[in-house]
């Protein structure tokens, strides 16, 4: 576990936080980056290592089920998961104010997985250089994280496209 982000981290949050500095932000969109970005103190990263990871079979995600972001309405439902994190349905509301705004441009991809034709999980896939992070990670079933994370690394090729020397994070 590292004590302080690791610098990718901190380009994704950069890359966030900027998704509302427009001309005319919304107020809810600022408050809910404000919302974010306190939730982030208590995050912590860790260096991903295959040999100590796990899941169950039968919480596989199957490929076809896990789809990138790449349009309004997967972002509205990304935003509408990502704010299940939260308690609060006020800091909810700010958290999908916020996260709609974002607009799809490297080096950040968001993706979702579903069963059934619902969604099920949500997270960011963050690469610069050598490195990548698996972040905002969240799933209505806290039994598929791996899974998920699993299916999210087979989806990004990590195998083909990440060389020996690369890093990769997940965000917890």
């Amino acid at each position: 576990m590292t004590q302080h982000p690791p610098q990718i981290a901190q380009i994704k949050n950069q890359w966030l936080y900027q998704q509302v500095e427009v001309e005319f932000p919304t107020k809810e969109s600022l408050k809910g980056r404000e919302v974010y970005q306190e939730s982030l103190k208590d995050k912590t990263y860790t260096k991903f290592e295959s040999q100590a990871f796990s899941y169950e079979p039968s919480d596989v995600f199957e490929l076809d089920d896990v789809f990138v972001v790449d349009f309004h309405r997967l972002t509205v439902m990304f935003a509408l998961m990502q704010a299940k994190r939260w308690q609060k349905e006020n800091d909810q509301q700010m958290i999908v104010e916020f996260l709609t705004q974002i607009i799809y441009s490297e080096p950040c991809q968001l993706y979702l997985g579903f069963s059934g034709g619902e969604p099920i999980a949500s997270g960011i896939v963050s690469r610069v250089d050598n490195e990548m992070l698996i972040s905002d990670l969240f799933t209505e079933d806290e039994s598929k994280r791996n899974a998920f994370i699993a299916a999210l690394l087979e989806k990004e090729g990590v195998c083909n496209k990440l060389q020996d020397n690369s890093d990769i994070y997940l965000e917890i």
